[in-house]
């Protein structure tokens, strides 16, 4: 791995992070802080005024009355999958395809350091970066429960439930990451690095509108994550964890041999 290339995007994506990261705080934090330990009649009441199928799609359906319940059903329900989503197809996009388009990948690789060692480098930084913006919720949402609500957050169950949303998340990016390295474009880099999450996110609310459309779900990555069911223990985070990080290697694997065998523009 390069350090002074890693350093580099650290400098050059840090304002994207912090945006992303501040955005996702910020819902954390008042997702928190909305939380009635004496009941959640009030919530539900609000959520009855929206048509049912608008609640079923966001998976609203079912709203813990515990807080580790609570913030898994409101943030690690639905929003969990957009902001993260849109961070990984931006982030991946520039940390290739778009160097390539620009030529700037063309001076990086004139340097002494091999085509392997760049985009690796390339990769933990996005893994990295991902691994920061949960690490940080992870410490907004317990600091939120400690001031407002203190005692009432399973931590242990928190952690497993960033832990879980943290890997669904870089498995996204390696999905988005294969693109920007198979691509020397940005334009088809952005449309295949967002298809394929956005094809997910379609299917994944699609199976939770009625009966006849579960079967939906199953072709969605972002089913395997259900936060309501690691909190109420109905799913193993081991085995979760075990198949989000086969697919993050194995995507960062195809991805550094693509790069490495395409032909680059002069």
């Amino acid at each position: 791995m390069s350090i002074p290339l890693f350093l580099k995007n650290i400098k050059n994506n840090t304002l994207l992070l912090l945006v992303f990261m501040g955005l996702m705080s910020i819902y954390l934090a008042v997702i928190i802080y909305m939380y009635n330990p004496n009941g959640i009649g009030a919530f539900v009441d609000m959520l009855s005024i929206l048509p049912v199928t608008l609640v079923n799609a966001m998976g609203f359906a079912t709203i813990d009355s515990g807080l580790t319940g609570f913030v898994a059903s409101m943030f690690y329900g639905f929003l969990i999958y957009l902001f993260p989503m849109v961070y990984c197809i931006i982030l991946a996009n520039r940390l290739v395809a778009k160097m390539v388009y620009e030529g700037t990948m063309i001076n990086i690789l004139g340097t002494p350091n091999s085509r392997v060692k760049i985009i690796i480098t390339q990769g933990v930084y996005l893994l990295s970066s991902i691994a920061v913006l949960f690490a940080v919720l992870f410490l907004v949402g317990y600091g939120m429960s400690e001031q407002f609500f203190p005692g009432l957050l399973d931590v242990k169950i928190f952690m497993k439930l960033n832990l879980g949303a943290c890997l669904m998340t870089m498995t996204i990016g390696m999905f988005c990451f294969f693109f920007s390295c198979l691509f020397n474009s940005t334009k088809p880099s952005l449309f295949f690095g967002a298809m394929i999450p956005i094809i997910f996110f379609i299917f994944n609310t699609l199976s939770k509108l009625s009966e006849k459309t579960v079967f939906l779900g199953k072709f969605s990555l972002y089913n395997v994550f259900d936060g309501l069911a690691i909190v109420n223990g109905e799913s193993s985070i081991m085995l979760v964890s075990g198949g989000f990080i086969f697919f993050i290697l194995f995507l960062f694997l195809v991805s550094v041999g693509v790069f490495s065998l395409k032909r680059l523009p002069a």
